[in-house]
């Protein structure tokens, strides 16, 4: 299955490398320990590829995975949502099976 992003979610990661001056890295998304869950996603460059990640492509981006997070992050589709009072990159996990009620962490 692996990890995939809408247009939109690519299109604002590519923005976000170009902003960054590094057009060509990828984008790493992961899970860490914390929130009321359990997990909480994270988002952040991935500048150095590392042997054990797997890697994905999706509308242009690459988008790079530990193997510990693939586990419970594997079909997860990330988009991104600009609303009136926020904006910022939403995880849509088909195994996520609770959540808190911030959607900040979830548990699979």
């Amino acid at each position: 299955m692996g990890i995939g992003m809408t247009e939109r979610a690519a299109g604002k990661a590519r923005e976000m490398l170009v902003k960054r001056g590094t057009p060509e890295s990828a984008i790493r998304i992961g899970v860490s320990t914390s929130g009321c869950s359990g997990l909480s996603y994270k988002l952040e460059y991935a500048d150095v590829i590392e042997a054990a990640d797997q890697v994905f492509e999706s509308h242009g981006i690459r988008i790079v995975v530990d193997g510990k997070s693939l586990l419970v992050m594997d079909g997860t589709q990330v988009d991104f949502e600009s609303t009136a009072f926020k904006s910022g990159f939403k995880f849509i996990n088909p195994q996520v099976k609770e959540q808190c009620g911030c959607g900040e962490s979830f548990k699979v």
